[in-house]
Protein backbone atom coordinates (compact mmCIF):
# COMPACT_ATOMS: atom_id res chain seq x y z
CA UNK A 1 0.00 0.00 0.00
CA UNK A 2 2.24 2.73 -1.35
CA UNK A 3 -0.07 5.67 -0.59
CA UNK A 4 -0.40 4.66 3.06
CA UNK A 5 3.38 4.30 3.40
CA UNK A 6 3.95 7.69 1.77
CA UNK A 7 1.47 9.31 4.16
CA UNK A 8 3.22 7.72 7.15
CA UNK A 9 6.61 8.90 5.93
CA UNK A 10 5.50 12.47 5.25
CA UNK A 11 3.67 12.72 8.57
CA UNK A 12 7.13 12.51 10.22
CA UNK A 13 8.91 14.77 7.74
CA UNK A 14 6.24 17.49 7.78
CA UNK A 15 7.28 18.91 11.17
CA UNK A 16 6.20 22.52 10.70
CA UNK A 17 3.21 22.55 8.33
CA UNK A 18 2.25 25.93 6.95
CA UNK A 19 -0.52 24.52 4.77
CA UNK A 20 -4.04 23.18 5.12
CA UNK A 21 -5.78 21.58 6.96
CA UNK A 22 -6.19 24.00 9.84
CA UNK A 23 -5.64 21.43 12.58
CA UNK A 24 -2.07 20.81 11.26
CA UNK A 25 -1.99 17.42 12.95
CA UNK A 26 -1.76 19.04 16.39
CA UNK A 27 -5.04 17.62 17.70
CA UNK A 28 -4.36 13.94 18.24
CA UNK A 29 -7.75 13.44 19.88
CA UNK A 30 -9.39 14.77 16.70
CA UNK A 31 -7.66 12.87 13.94
CA UNK A 32 -4.44 11.08 13.04
CA UNK A 33 -1.58 12.40 10.97
CA UNK A 34 -2.92 11.12 7.66
CA UNK A 35 -5.26 14.06 7.16
CA UNK A 36 -3.12 16.28 4.97
CA UNK A 37 -3.25 18.01 1.60
CA UNK A 38 -1.50 17.82 -1.79
CA UNK A 39 2.02 18.46 -0.58
CA UNK A 40 4.93 17.19 -2.72
CA UNK A 41 4.94 13.42 -2.84
CA UNK A 42 1.19 12.93 -2.42
CA UNK A 43 0.07 13.52 -6.02
CA UNK A 44 -3.11 15.34 -7.12
CA UNK A 45 -6.51 13.65 -7.43
CA UNK A 46 -7.51 16.01 -10.27
CA UNK A 47 -4.47 14.99 -12.32
CA UNK A 48 -3.00 11.84 -10.74
CA UNK A 49 0.43 10.91 -12.10
CA UNK A 50 2.25 9.44 -9.13
CA UNK A 51 1.20 7.56 -5.99
CA UNK A 52 -2.56 8.13 -6.48
CA UNK A 53 -2.34 7.02 -10.09
CA UNK A 54 -0.65 3.78 -9.05
CA UNK A 55 -3.17 3.18 -6.26
CA UNK A 56 -6.04 3.60 -8.71
CA UNK A 57 -4.34 1.30 -11.20
CA UNK A 58 -3.96 -1.35 -8.49
CA UNK A 59 -7.70 -1.30 -7.79
CA UNK A 60 -8.45 -1.37 -11.52
CA UNK A 61 -6.30 -4.49 -11.76
CA UNK A 62 -8.17 -6.12 -8.89
CA UNK A 63 -11.53 -5.59 -10.60
CA UNK A 64 -10.12 -6.08 -14.12
CA UNK A 65 -11.34 -2.63 -15.15
CA UNK A 66 -9.66 -0.52 -17.82
CA UNK A 67 -9.40 2.42 -15.42
CA UNK A 68 -10.47 3.25 -11.86
CA UNK A 69 -11.01 6.70 -10.36
CA UNK A 70 -11.03 7.31 -6.60
CA UNK A 71 -13.99 9.39 -5.41
CA UNK A 72 -14.15 11.33 -2.14
CA UNK A 73 -17.72 12.63 -2.49
CA UNK A 74 -19.37 9.22 -2.39
CA UNK A 75 -20.89 7.34 -5.32
CA UNK A 76 -23.15 10.33 -5.94
CA UNK A 77 -20.34 12.35 -7.51
CA UNK A 78 -19.49 9.44 -9.82
CA UNK A 79 -23.10 9.01 -10.93
CA UNK A 80 -23.48 12.72 -11.63
CA UNK A 81 -20.19 12.91 -13.52
CA UNK A 82 -20.98 9.81 -15.61
CA UNK A 83 -24.33 11.21 -16.73
CA UNK A 84 -22.86 14.63 -17.46
CA UNK A 85 -19.99 13.10 -19.44
CA UNK A 86 -22.14 10.91 -21.68
CA UNK A 87 -25.26 13.02 -22.29
CA UNK A 88 -26.24 16.52 -23.31
CA UNK A 89 -29.46 18.56 -23.16
CA UNK A 90 -32.37 16.75 -24.77
CA UNK A 91 -30.74 13.30 -24.90
CA UNK A 92 -33.01 10.47 -23.80
CA UNK A 93 -31.73 8.31 -20.95
CA UNK A 94 -33.24 5.05 -19.71
CA UNK A 95 -33.78 5.24 -15.95
CA UNK A 96 -35.28 2.86 -13.37
CA UNK A 97 -38.15 4.10 -11.19
CA UNK A 98 -36.28 3.47 -7.94
CA UNK A 99 -33.07 5.20 -8.96
CA UNK A 100 -31.00 7.04 -6.37
CA UNK A 101 -31.49 10.79 -6.07
CA UNK A 102 -27.98 11.35 -7.48
CA UNK A 103 -29.29 10.15 -10.85
CA UNK A 104 -31.78 13.02 -10.85
CA UNK A 105 -28.98 15.41 -9.89
CA UNK A 106 -26.99 14.15 -12.86
CA UNK A 107 -29.95 14.70 -15.17
CA UNK A 108 -30.36 18.24 -13.85
CA UNK A 109 -26.70 18.94 -14.64
CA UNK A 110 -26.74 17.35 -18.10
CA UNK A 111 -30.19 18.46 -19.28
CA UNK A 112 -31.05 14.94 -20.44
CA UNK A 113 -34.62 13.63 -20.46
CA UNK A 114 -35.37 10.49 -18.40
CA UNK A 115 -37.28 7.70 -20.09
CA UNK A 116 -38.69 5.68 -17.21
CA UNK A 117 -38.57 1.90 -17.45
CA UNK A 118 -41.78 0.07 -16.57
CA UNK A 119 -41.18 -2.19 -13.57
CA UNK A 120 -43.34 -4.65 -11.66
CA UNK A 121 -43.88 -4.55 -7.93
CA UNK A 122 -42.52 -7.17 -5.54
CA UNK A 123 -45.59 -8.22 -3.52
CA UNK A 124 -43.58 -9.25 -0.44
CA UNK A 125 -41.27 -6.27 -0.23
CA UNK A 126 -43.70 -3.78 -1.82
CA UNK A 127 -40.73 -2.55 -3.76
CA UNK A 128 -40.01 -2.20 -7.45
CA UNK A 129 -38.53 -5.29 -9.06
CA UNK A 130 -35.49 -4.83 -11.32
CA UNK A 131 -36.23 -3.96 -14.96
CA UNK A 132 -36.73 -6.75 -17.45
CA UNK A 133 -34.84 -7.05 -20.70
CA UNK A 134 -38.14 -7.04 -22.59
CA UNK A 135 -39.20 -3.71 -21.10
CA UNK A 136 -35.86 -2.17 -22.06
CA UNK A 137 -36.09 -3.53 -25.61
CA UNK A 138 -39.53 -1.93 -26.04
CA UNK A 139 -38.24 1.49 -25.01
CA UNK A 140 -35.16 1.23 -27.22
CA UNK A 141 -37.45 0.53 -30.19
CA UNK A 142 -39.63 3.52 -29.29
CA UNK A 143 -37.08 6.20 -28.38
CA UNK A 144 -33.66 7.35 -29.52
CA UNK A 145 -31.74 6.45 -26.35
CA UNK A 146 -28.26 7.83 -25.63
CA UNK A 147 -27.50 6.10 -22.33
CA UNK A 148 -29.04 3.75 -19.77
CA UNK A 149 -28.65 3.84 -15.99
CA UNK A 150 -29.30 0.67 -13.97
CA UNK A 151 -28.94 -0.18 -10.29
CA UNK A 152 -27.14 -3.39 -9.33
CA UNK A 153 -28.11 -4.36 -6.67
CA UNK A 154 -30.65 -2.00 -5.14
CA UNK A 155 -30.98 -1.07 -1.47
CA UNK A 156 -32.80 -4.32 -0.66
CA UNK A 157 -30.40 -6.46 -2.66
CA UNK A 158 -32.60 -7.01 -5.73
CA UNK A 159 -30.50 -7.25 -8.88
CA UNK A 160 -31.37 -7.32 -12.59
CA UNK A 161 -29.95 -9.62 -15.24
CA UNK A 162 -27.24 -7.04 -15.79
CA UNK A 163 -25.47 -9.03 -18.52
CA UNK A 164 -28.59 -9.25 -20.70
CA UNK A 165 -29.40 -5.59 -20.14
CA UNK A 166 -25.88 -4.57 -21.08
CA UNK A 167 -25.92 -6.69 -24.23
CA UNK A 168 -29.27 -5.29 -25.40
CA UNK A 169 -28.18 -1.71 -24.81
CA UNK A 170 -24.70 -1.97 -26.26
CA UNK A 171 -26.04 -3.74 -29.36
CA UNK A 172 -28.12 -0.60 -29.93
CA UNK A 173 -25.11 1.67 -29.35
CA UNK A 174 -26.33 2.77 -25.91
CA UNK A 175 -23.77 3.45 -23.17
CA UNK A 176 -24.50 1.67 -19.89
CA UNK A 177 -23.93 3.36 -16.53
CA UNK A 178 -24.45 1.24 -13.43
CA UNK A 179 -25.06 2.47 -9.92
CA UNK A 180 -23.34 -0.38 -8.09
CA UNK A 181 -22.93 1.57 -4.86
CA UNK A 182 -24.09 -1.46 -2.88
CA UNK A 183 -22.06 -3.95 -4.92
CA UNK A 184 -18.33 -3.40 -4.35
CA UNK A 185 -18.21 -6.86 -2.73
CA UNK A 186 -19.87 -8.76 -5.61
CA UNK A 187 -16.52 -9.36 -7.32
CA UNK A 188 -15.59 -11.88 -4.60
CA UNK A 189 -18.93 -13.69 -4.50
CA UNK A 190 -19.11 -15.21 -7.97
CA UNK A 191 -19.38 -18.79 -6.62
CA UNK A 192 -21.46 -17.90 -3.56
CA UNK A 193 -24.78 -17.05 -5.12
CA UNK A 194 -24.28 -13.29 -5.22
CA UNK A 195 -25.49 -11.29 -8.26
CA UNK A 196 -23.00 -10.64 -11.04
CA UNK A 197 -21.01 -7.43 -10.89
CA UNK A 198 -21.63 -4.95 -13.69
CA UNK A 199 -17.88 -4.91 -14.35
CA UNK A 200 -17.92 -8.59 -15.24
CA UNK A 201 -21.00 -7.93 -17.39
CA UNK A 202 -19.01 -5.47 -19.52
CA UNK A 203 -20.96 -2.31 -18.67
CA UNK A 204 -19.30 0.96 -19.63
CA UNK A 205 -19.20 2.90 -16.34
CA UNK A 206 -19.63 1.32 -12.91
CA UNK A 207 -19.76 3.36 -9.72
CA UNK A 208 -19.26 1.62 -6.37
CA UNK A 209 -19.20 2.65 -2.70
CA UNK A 210 -16.59 0.51 -0.91
CA UNK A 211 -17.57 2.34 2.28
CA UNK A 212 -20.90 0.47 2.20
CA UNK A 213 -19.61 -3.10 1.95
CA UNK A 214 -15.78 -3.05 2.23
CA UNK A 215 -13.42 -1.65 4.90
CA UNK A 216 -13.33 1.97 3.71
CA UNK A 217 -14.27 5.23 5.40
CA UNK A 218 -17.69 6.78 4.95
CA UNK A 219 -17.93 8.76 1.69
CA UNK A 220 -15.08 6.82 0.04
CA UNK A 221 -16.07 5.50 -3.39
CA UNK A 222 -14.63 4.68 -6.79
CA UNK A 223 -15.62 4.55 -10.44
CA UNK A 224 -14.54 1.94 -12.98
CA UNK A 225 -14.62 2.26 -16.76
CA UNK A 226 -14.22 -0.67 -19.15
CA UNK A 227 -13.28 1.41 -22.21
CA UNK A 228 -10.16 3.58 -22.15
CA UNK A 229 -11.74 5.81 -24.82
CA UNK A 230 -13.72 7.35 -21.93
CA UNK A 231 -10.63 8.06 -19.81
CA UNK A 232 -9.90 11.69 -20.61
CA UNK A 233 -13.55 12.70 -20.76
CA UNK A 234 -14.31 11.10 -17.39
CA UNK A 235 -11.33 12.73 -15.65
CA UNK A 236 -12.31 16.16 -16.97
CA UNK A 237 -15.92 15.75 -15.90
CA UNK A 238 -15.03 14.40 -12.47
CA UNK A 239 -12.84 17.46 -11.96
CA UNK A 240 -15.93 19.66 -12.39
CA UNK A 241 -17.78 17.85 -9.60
CA UNK A 242 -15.04 16.81 -7.20
CA UNK A 243 -13.92 18.86 -4.24
CA UNK A 244 -10.58 20.61 -4.68
CA UNK A 245 -9.70 19.55 -1.13
CA UNK A 246 -9.78 15.75 -1.30
CA UNK A 247 -9.38 13.91 1.99
CA UNK A 248 -6.28 11.72 2.11
CA UNK A 249 -7.92 9.77 4.90
CA UNK A 250 -10.60 8.73 2.39
CA UNK A 251 -8.09 8.12 -0.39
CA UNK A 252 -5.91 6.00 1.87
CA UNK A 253 -8.95 4.00 2.99
CA UNK A 254 -9.78 3.26 -0.65
CA UNK A 255 -6.29 1.89 -1.22
CA UNK A 256 -6.66 -0.17 1.97
CA UNK A 257 -10.10 -1.48 1.04
CA UNK A 258 -8.91 -2.69 -2.35
CA UNK A 259 -5.80 -4.35 -0.92
CA UNK A 260 -7.65 -5.97 2.00
CA UNK A 261 -10.52 -7.28 -0.12
CA UNK A 262 -8.10 -8.61 -2.73
CA UNK A 263 -6.32 -10.58 -0.01
CA UNK A 264 -9.23 -11.71 2.15
CA UNK A 265 -12.48 -10.98 0.28
CA UNK A 266 -13.16 -14.50 -1.00
CA UNK A 267 -12.42 -16.14 2.37
CA UNK A 268 -14.48 -13.62 4.32
CA UNK A 269 -17.47 -13.91 2.01
CA UNK A 270 -17.39 -17.70 2.33
CA UNK A 271 -17.45 -17.34 6.10
CA UNK A 272 -20.20 -14.74 5.87
CA UNK A 273 -22.30 -17.02 3.66
CA UNK A 274 -22.21 -19.74 6.34
CA UNK A 275 -23.27 -17.23 9.01
CA UNK A 276 -26.04 -15.81 6.80
CA UNK A 277 -27.33 -19.30 5.99
CA UNK A 278 -27.55 -20.07 9.72
CA UNK A 279 -29.51 -16.86 10.30
CA UNK A 280 -31.88 -17.59 7.41
CA UNK A 281 -32.45 -21.20 8.49
CA UNK A 282 -33.36 -20.09 12.01
CA UNK A 283 -35.70 -17.45 10.58
CA UNK A 284 -37.50 -20.09 8.52
CA UNK A 285 -37.92 -22.25 11.61
CA UNK A 286 -39.46 -19.28 13.44
CA UNK A 287 -41.52 -18.01 10.47
CA UNK A 288 -39.53 -14.79 10.44
CA UNK A 289 -38.37 -15.01 6.85
CA UNK A 290 -39.48 -12.97 3.87
CA UNK A 291 -40.49 -15.29 1.00
CA UNK A 292 -38.32 -14.37 -1.96
CA UNK A 293 -39.87 -13.64 -5.33
CA UNK A 294 -36.50 -13.16 -7.02
CA UNK A 295 -33.59 -15.58 -6.95
CA UNK A 296 -31.06 -12.98 -8.12
CA UNK A 297 -30.75 -11.21 -4.78
CA UNK A 298 -27.79 -10.12 -2.67
CA UNK A 299 -28.09 -12.29 0.44
CA UNK A 300 -25.88 -9.92 2.45
CA UNK A 301 -29.00 -7.73 2.75
CA UNK A 302 -30.69 -9.55 5.64
CA UNK A 303 -34.37 -8.79 6.27
CA UNK A 304 -36.60 -9.34 9.29
CA UNK A 305 -40.29 -8.52 9.66
CA UNK A 306 -40.87 -5.54 11.92
CA UNK A 307 -42.62 -6.30 15.24
CA UNK A 308 -43.97 -4.15 18.06
CA UNK A 309 -41.13 -3.47 20.47
CA UNK A 310 -38.48 -4.71 18.05
CA UNK A 311 -36.52 -1.45 17.95
CA UNK A 312 -36.27 -1.31 21.72
CA UNK A 313 -35.24 -4.96 21.91
CA UNK A 314 -32.49 -4.49 19.35
CA UNK A 315 -31.14 -1.34 20.96
CA UNK A 316 -31.08 -3.00 24.39
CA UNK A 317 -28.46 -5.34 22.89
CA UNK A 318 -26.58 -2.59 21.08
CA UNK A 319 -27.94 -3.58 17.64
CA UNK A 320 -28.76 -0.79 15.20
CA UNK A 321 -30.09 -1.98 11.82
CA UNK A 322 -29.55 -0.12 8.56
CA UNK A 323 -33.23 0.68 8.01
CA UNK A 324 -36.60 0.25 9.70
CA UNK A 325 -39.32 0.85 7.16
CA UNK A 326 -42.95 -0.16 7.62
CA UNK A 327 -43.17 -3.91 8.08
CA UNK A 328 -39.49 -4.73 7.42
CA UNK A 329 -36.11 -4.19 9.01
CA UNK A 330 -32.90 -4.29 6.96
CA UNK A 331 -29.55 -5.46 8.31
CA UNK A 332 -26.38 -5.14 6.22
CA UNK A 333 -24.00 -8.07 6.58
CA UNK A 334 -20.44 -7.38 5.44
CA UNK A 335 -17.03 -9.01 5.49
CA UNK A 336 -16.45 -7.24 8.82
CA UNK A 337 -19.16 -9.47 10.34
CA UNK A 338 -17.23 -12.52 9.18
CA UNK A 339 -14.05 -11.10 10.70
CA UNK A 340 -15.81 -10.34 14.00
CA UNK A 341 -18.99 -12.52 14.10
CA UNK A 342 -20.21 -11.51 17.58
CA UNK A 343 -22.82 -9.16 16.08
CA UNK A 344 -24.43 -11.91 14.02
CA UNK A 345 -24.32 -14.20 17.07
CA UNK A 346 -26.13 -11.56 19.15
CA UNK A 347 -28.79 -11.16 16.46
CA UNK A 348 -29.21 -14.93 16.23
CA UNK A 349 -29.84 -15.16 20.00
CA UNK A 350 -32.58 -12.54 19.72
CA UNK A 351 -34.56 -14.29 16.98
CA UNK A 352 -36.79 -16.35 19.33
CA UNK A 353 -37.55 -13.18 21.32
CA UNK A 354 -38.37 -11.33 18.11
CA UNK A 355 -40.71 -14.12 17.02
CA UNK A 356 -42.63 -13.72 20.29
CA UNK A 357 -43.25 -9.99 19.74
CA UNK A 358 -46.72 -8.90 18.50
CA UNK A 359 -46.97 -8.58 14.74
CA UNK A 360 -47.57 -5.23 13.11
CA UNK A 361 -50.62 -5.42 10.84
CA UNK A 362 -49.58 -4.98 7.25
CA UNK A 363 -50.94 -1.90 5.53
CA UNK A 364 -51.29 -2.25 1.80
CA UNK A 365 -50.17 0.80 -0.13
CA UNK A 366 -50.90 0.61 -3.83
CA UNK A 367 -48.24 2.47 -5.73
CA UNK A 368 -49.65 4.79 -8.40
CA UNK A 369 -48.35 4.81 -11.96
CA UNK A 370 -45.31 6.98 -12.54
CA UNK A 371 -46.22 10.65 -13.12
CA UNK A 372 -45.87 11.91 -16.67
CA UNK A 373 -42.52 13.54 -17.36
CA UNK A 374 -43.63 16.86 -18.84
CA UNK A 375 -40.23 18.58 -19.05
CA UNK A 376 -36.62 17.66 -18.33
CA UNK A 377 -35.43 17.77 -14.71
CA UNK A 378 -33.09 20.60 -15.69
CA UNK A 379 -35.92 22.72 -17.13
CA UNK A 380 -37.95 22.18 -13.97
CA UNK A 381 -35.00 23.03 -11.75
CA UNK A 382 -34.28 26.26 -13.62
CA UNK A 383 -37.84 27.57 -13.32
CA UNK A 384 -39.00 29.53 -10.28
CA UNK A 385 -40.79 27.33 -7.77
CA UNK A 386 -43.48 27.63 -5.14
CA UNK A 387 -43.75 25.61 -1.94
CA UNK A 388 -47.27 24.28 -1.50
CA UNK A 389 -48.96 21.69 0.68
CA UNK A 390 -49.26 18.25 -0.86
CA UNK A 391 -53.01 18.73 -1.31
CA UNK A 392 -52.35 21.79 -3.48
CA UNK A 393 -49.82 19.99 -5.67
CA UNK A 394 -52.51 18.33 -7.79
CA UNK A 395 -52.02 19.14 -11.45
CA UNK A 396 -48.70 20.91 -10.80
CA UNK A 397 -45.22 20.01 -12.04
CA UNK A 398 -42.70 19.07 -9.38
CA UNK A 399 -39.57 21.20 -9.20
CA UNK A 400 -37.72 19.19 -6.56
CA UNK A 401 -36.60 15.63 -5.99
CA UNK A 402 -38.51 13.72 -3.32
CA UNK A 403 -36.29 10.88 -2.12
CA UNK A 404 -36.48 9.86 1.56
CA UNK A 405 -33.10 9.03 3.03
CA UNK A 406 -32.28 6.36 3.70
CA UNK A 407 -32.40 4.86 1.12
CA UNK A 408 -32.42 7.91 -1.15
CA UNK A 409 -34.56 6.25 -3.82
CA UNK A 410 -36.76 8.51 -5.88
CA UNK A 411 -40.45 9.09 -5.18
CA UNK A 412 -40.94 12.19 -7.33
CA UNK A 413 -38.63 13.66 -9.97
CA UNK A 414 -38.37 17.27 -11.16
CA UNK A 415 -40.48 17.80 -14.27
CA UNK A 416 -43.19 15.25 -13.40
CA UNK A 417 -46.85 16.33 -13.31
CA UNK A 418 -48.69 15.14 -10.22
CA UNK A 419 -52.27 13.96 -10.55
CA UNK A 420 -54.72 13.11 -7.74
CA UNK A 421 -53.51 9.51 -7.44
CA UNK A 422 -49.93 10.67 -6.95
CA UNK A 423 -50.86 13.26 -4.34
CA UNK A 424 -52.95 10.70 -2.45
CA UNK A 425 -49.93 8.40 -2.32
CA UNK A 426 -47.64 11.21 -1.16
CA UNK A 427 -50.08 12.08 1.61
CA UNK A 428 -49.96 8.48 2.83
CA UNK A 429 -46.17 8.68 2.89
CA UNK A 430 -46.38 11.91 4.87
CA UNK A 431 -48.72 10.24 7.37
CA UNK A 432 -45.98 7.68 7.93
CA UNK A 433 -43.46 10.52 8.44
CA UNK A 434 -41.53 9.41 5.35
CA UNK A 435 -41.74 12.76 3.52
CA UNK A 436 -42.66 16.35 4.50
CA UNK A 437 -46.15 17.79 4.01
CA UNK A 438 -45.09 20.28 1.35
CA UNK A 439 -43.60 20.11 -2.15
CA UNK A 440 -41.99 22.68 -4.39
CA UNK A 441 -43.82 22.93 -7.71
CA UNK A 442 -43.87 25.15 -10.79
Amino acid sequence: MELRKRLAQLSHEDKYPFHMPGHKGRFSSLIGNFDTTEIPGLDNLHCPQDVLSRAQDTVAGIYKAAKTYFLVNGSSVGIMAAIAALTKPGDCVLVVKNCHKSVLAGLVHSGAMPVWIDQSLCPNLRHWLPPSTEAVKELIAKYSIKAAIFTNPDYYGLAPDITSLAQVCQKAGIAVIVDEAHGAHLHWGKTLGLPQSAIDAGCDIIVQSPHKTLPALTQAAWMHITDLALEEQMQETLNLFHTTSPSYLLLSSLEYAGDWASSYGSVMLRRLKILADVLNLRCKQLNLDFPQTLSNRDWTKFLLPNRRGLVGLLRSQGIFPELIQGDKVLFMLTMADALVPQGIAALYRLLPLIEALPEIPGEEIILPPLPKQEITPREAWQRPGEKVSLAKARGRIARQVLAPYPPGTMVVAPGQRLESEHVDYLQKLHAKKVIPQWLEVI
